[in-house]
């Protein structure tokens, strides 16, 4: 499935998680997806680890970020690639909307 807009995504996403995504809510997801976790409560704590988890998946996505191993307990690891632009931070929830697009049309084929 190849979603055309940020809105087609969150509709999707929303009806099949019952909840109204905004962008932290699609971070979150991508987050939970990519330690391998199931839709459960979280702490407050982990919910934000897992948002910038999210985070840091989308930027890979660029290539402005590079995985590099994992933690202790398991979490990846990512390193700041030497030659990744400073993004305008008025640019970024776009960014990761784009970069949220690609990568769900990838999971959902």
């Amino acid at each position: 499935m190849t979603f055309s807009d940020w809105h087609s995504l969150c509709e999707h996403l929303g009806a099949q998680f019952n909840i109204e995504p905004d962008l932290n809510g699609v971070l979150f997801l991508v987050g939970i997806r990519e330690r391998g976790l199931t839709f459960q409560p979280f702490s407050k704590e982990e919910k934000m680890s897992l948002i910038h988890l999210g985070s840091c998946t989308l930027y890979l996505e660029m290539g402005l970020l590079e995985r590099s191993g994992t933690d202790e307990e398991g979490w990846p690891i990512f390193t700041q690639r030497s030659l990744a632009p400073t993004i305008p931070e008025e640019r970024k929830h776009k960014i990761l909307q784009e970069c949220a697009l690609r990568y769900f049309s990838r999971i959902y084929p």
